[in-house]
């Protein structure tokens, strides 16, 4: 009998010791190696993407950033729309049309005698003005030139807003992936719980509920595996619809990722730097300018307006007087307009264009606070971020010798099933949390980097050297659902 117990007490331990997860068969099955494609994917080729390489993907395929390309486009020509009111305006009218009827002249004696009348009038006029003072016009010239600028912040900010996208997307890929990983252990632990249960059980060691609740976790974990692919699947199409429609390999973190120390350090700075390369900032500079010549705009309805005006002009059989003559005649002089009363309409325009720049006023001292505000958020979402990466390791080896200690107690019969089930949940969710936070940090270091101004493909490139290694995580479909 002492031998039988041995021998189970042995088998169970053996047991026992294949359900604690081991933290390199987890980064083995979350980071695997690029592979080259096997004939079954020839036909479909897989898109192997770094972060820079799927920003430069991004670029060439997200429908916003080609939208917000042409938007910067037609922005840039208001600089000429804005010019054209004070260059020469010259244009050109040529007039043909056929005149038939009668003319009733009256005679000498008292009469009346018909002529008939058929000819061809003809017209031909060339005409050319410039302006000399129009306030109005010179306003629109400072507006075109702002919006042109205008059009530019516009673009770096919808730009900046597309690296985010992309980002959030890619990051929450690798998130579902690892997901994925991490519920796959966890069912394949809880199964082999509920078989060391079952043995206990046929063993006359085990209880009923023991069996239970194991096969209780088992199928919650199966749940949270469906539920992890479902993500995941969601995850790629979200990504696939800014990097392109093709199966994607994403690159994973390195193992052994370290948190880098900011620079500049300071809080200070970043916020100074985001004063000065906002996108969001500069366009509502350029807002207030817009609406400020919009004042002087409005208020050019009060000035009287000068232009030198030149034209030169051939008639043949114009009037009735002057038919069957020809003339040709040539105008050169000033033209001054000066408003006397509009029903009180520039007033009223003036007074409105000055609201309107208030408005302006405001909202630039809002988008100010608020980038301020958004500067700080992710700067202390990268300090403490780092705290809370060196934290989770420390719980995640904590959590795994817990549970050795716990896998132990229940060997010795001083810890319940229930007690491993437990002990074992925290561990993963300690593992799912360690890879979020890695991967938030490396999110709040590309928007801080994004509310100051400071993101562009240099960083993107310093970023993925730095915290990406050479593993790959592959996306695919899940398998089907029985």
């Amino acid at each position: 009998m002492r031998i039988a117990a041995t021998t189970r007490m042995l088998l169970l331990l053996a047991m026992l010791a294949c359900l604690l997860p081991q933290r390199s068969q987890a980064a083995e099955s979350s980071v695997r190696p690029a592979r080259q494609p096997s004939n079954e994917t020839t036909q479909q080729p897989v898109l192997d993407l770094t972060l820079v390489q799927a920003w430069q993907a991004a670029l060439k395929h997200d429908p916003g950033y080609q939208a917000a390309i042409s938007e910067r486009e037609a922005g840039q020509a208001n600089r000429g729309i804005g010019r054209a009111g004070l260059l020469p305006q010259v244009s050109a009218s040529l007039g043909r049309s056929k005149l038939r009827g009668t003319l009733e002249i009256p005679s000498p004696l008292g009469g009346v005698r018909d002529e008939d009348l058929n000819y061809t009038i003809k017209t031909s006029e060339i005409r050319a003005t410039q302006t000399v003072f129009d306030w109005s016009r010179y306003a629109e010239y400072r507006q075109g030139q702002a919006r042109a600028v205008h059009s530019l912040a516009v673009f770096d900010t919808k730009a900046t807003d597309t690296a985010t996208r992309l980002f959030n997307r890619y990051f929450q890929a690798l998130l579902a992936h690892e997901n994925i990983v991490l519920a796959q252990n966890k069912l394949d632990a809880n199964e082999k719980l509920q078989m060391v249960a079952q043995h206990r059980f046929d063993n006359g060691e085990g209880t009923i509920t023991d069996i239970r609740q194991a096969a209780s976790r088992r199928d919650l974990s199966r749940a949270d595996l469906i539920a992890a692919r479902d993500v995941m699947v969601i995850a790629q199409r979200e990504l696939q619809e800014m990097v392109g429609p093709s199966p994607l390999r994403l690159a994973a973190l390195k193992p052994d990722f370290q948190a880098q120390p900011l620079s500049p350090p300071s809080l200070a700075q970043w916020q100074s730097a985001a004063l000065a390369g906002s996108g969001e900032i500069r366009s509502s500079e350029q807002n207030l300018r817009i609406a400020a010549d919009e004042v002087d705009r409005s208020f050019g309805g009060h000035l009287p307006t000068l232009e030198l005006v030149a034209a030169r002009r051939l008639a043949s059989n114009e009037t009735i007087a002057t038919r069957y003559q020809d003339s040709s005649t040539t105008e050169i002089g000033v033209q001054v307009s000066l408003p006397i009363y509009s029903g009180g309409l520039t007033s009223a325009l003036v007074d409105q264009a000055g609201h309107n720049r208030d408005r302006a006023l405001h909202e630039l001292a809002a988008t100010r606070e608020r980038t301020a505000v958004e500067v700080t958020r992710q700067y202390h979402a990268v300090v403490s971020g780092a705290q809370r990466i060196s934290a989770l390791i420390v719980a995640e080896q904590s959590g795994a010798q817990a549970l050795e200690a716990v896998e132990a107690g229940f060997a010795a019969g001083t810890h319940s099933m229930v007690d491993i089930l437990d002990t074992q949940d925290q561990l993963y969710r300690s593992r799912l949390d360690l890879a979020q936070s890695r991967l938030e940090y490396v999110l709040a270091r590309l928007m801080l980097s994004a509310a100051s101004g400071g993101l562009d493909a240099q960083l993107i490139q310093r970023t993925s050297e730095q915290y990406f290694g050479k593993g790959r995580v592959a996306l695919q479909p899940p398998p089907p659902k029985f």
